[in-house]
Formats: C-alpha cells, structure tokens, sequence
C-alpha cells in the first residue's frame, strides 16, 4: 500500500446510506458504521474480505445488520426478564459517536447511556471501541461505569467469518476447555473434546476460561485467522446449520455453508462485574495467514 492508504479515516455511507467510515493501513482496508460501532468489512490486502456479510442483510435505520463484527452489550443472547428487549443487548441498534481520530488507520467510537437506554439497564456508562488496522485488525472495548453504583454487564465481538466451506473449517485451540452446548440439533455425538473443532450440524457453544490465543483454519480458501485476545473469558463458537439457517432472517438458503463465527466475549459465569469509575477492556487482535 502508498502512503495515501493510511490516511485518517475517511466518511462512508454503508449499503442502506447509514454513516461510516473507512479505514485504510498495512493491515487492510475496514469500513464500518457508527450505528452499533459495526465493522462490516476488513479486505485483507493479500487475502481478500476476511468477514461474512448476508446479501440478505438489512441496513435500515436502528437495525441490526447480519455479519461483520456487530458489538454485544450490555446482556449476551436474550434479555433475562425482558422479551421485549433486543437480542444482544443494545449497543449495536445505538448510534456512536466520534471520539478520537488517530494520525494512522484508527479510530475510537463513543457510546454513553441515555434516557432510552437506562430504560432497558438502569446504568450509567461510557463504552469506547477503538479499530485499528495499522498491521492487523486491533479492536477494543473499553466499559467505564461512570455512576455510583457497581453493575455486571456481559459483552462480545460476534465476528463472522468467510470460510468458503463450513465443511471445511476448523477452530484450534479450545481442544479440552469447559463448554456447553445451546444448539437445538447438534451433532448425534458428542464430539471429542480433545480433539479441534469441526462442523457437521448446528452448533452453538460457549466456552468458558478460553486461552488468549484461538485459530479458525479455512482449508477452502487456504487460510488460517488467528484470534488473540487479552481480557476475553469466554469464545462462542457457531453456525446454524440448514434448518435453523432456514428460519432465520437476514440470511439467504445456503450462505450458512458461508461462514462460521468465533466471539471474543466474556458472558454468562464470567460477565464483568464493574465498580464505580473503574473501566474493563476487552482486546481483539485478528491475523491473517496461509495455512
């Protein structure tokens, strides 16, 4: 890449013209929205679009998008009282704000609490997520309670990655940690836990005191993805499979053979628990490499 590619970011409109930017460095070129702080794209410069995004996805107002890498926050899954309450949490159906540009490919988004959200979690918050791709893809999350009172949340990056063909995928590096299984039709038997994740039905796992570093391997495309992370408890590993596939929105018949998901999180027994004016941060650093 020329100089002119790591230039500060750069204003965007996503498919649905909601307002984004762009940004260019050695580690690719990311295009986000300020909706939901959403990376939709990361185009490697030697391997091509990293992330899954639907064609079926919607871009409208307040809606979240299938694919990329959506924020989770401040719930994971479904709200525990409130049917009501969106899916995931919050933040990615909220608008961010600009906090900081860096002088390179980076950029920090705001999101503070509001009258609409302390409807949905009586909390008083600050949440900054910072994106780089000065030589990787670099996102952090970083949770202040900036009121008076301790709270436990529950956060994730929900990457979805393009693997070619699911078939033919693997995750290493979770062989022998504690998971549990929330798939409605898993595989017949259970797998062999010492053994790297492979994909032949639903799947849909939390695993609970993860290592810092995990591998997606794509033999379809000849790729392998390294997650490194610091401060993540949690990885949720998933793919629908057909017929959930076929139930879902925002997703076409056969894209689930597309892609799987591997979530830097940290959920369930190890949410975050948050002491007034302390902040948590949740590092994800993503690399790209032939197999």
């Amino acid at each position: 890449m020329n100089d002119s590619s790591t230039a500060r970011p750069t204003a965007i409109t996503d498919a649905g013209g909601r307002p984004g930017l762009e940004l260019r460095g050695p580690g690719g070129c990311v295009r986000m929205t300020l909706l939901g702080a959403h990376v939709q794209s990361w185009i490697h410069p030697e391997h091509g679009e990293v992330l899954f995004m639907s064609a079926d996805a919607s871009y409208a107002e307040r809606a979240a998008s299938r694919g990329g890498i959506p924020l989770v926050f401040p719930w994971f899954g479904a709200h525990a009282e409130r049917k009501d309450a969106p899916a995931h949490g919050f933040a990615r159906i909220q608008p961010f704000e600009v906090a900081a540009q860096g002088d390179g490919p980076s950029v920090t988004l705001r999101l503070s609490d509001t009258e609409d959200t302390r409807a949905l979690w009586p909390h008083a918050f600050l949440a900054e997520l910072t994106v780089s791709v000065a030589e990787t893809l670099a996102i952090t999350l970083a949770v202040t309670n900036t009121g008076d009172a301790a709270f436990d949340f529950e956060e994730a990056l929900h990457s979805y990655f393009v693997v070619g063909d699911v078939h033919r995928a693997t995750v290493h590096g979770l062989e022998g940690v504690p998971h549990v299984e929330s798939a409605s039709a898993p595989q017949e038997s259970p797998p062999d836990p010492s053994e790297p994740i492979g994909f032949c039905a639903e799947t849909d796992r939390i695993y609970q005191g993860v290592p810092d570093r995990i591998e997606l391997r794509a033999r379809e495309l000849d790729r392998r993805i390294e997650l490194g992370t610091r401060g993540a408890r949690s990885a949720i590993v998933w793919n629908p499979w057909i017929a959930k596939a076929a139930a879902m929105s925002q997703l076409q018949g056969d894209e689930w053979q597309q892609f799987v998901c591997v979530e830097s999180a940290n959920c369930r027994e190890n949410r975050v628990s948050l002491e007034p004016g302390a902040t948590h941060s949740m590092e994800l650093t993503l690399r790209v490499s032939s197999q």
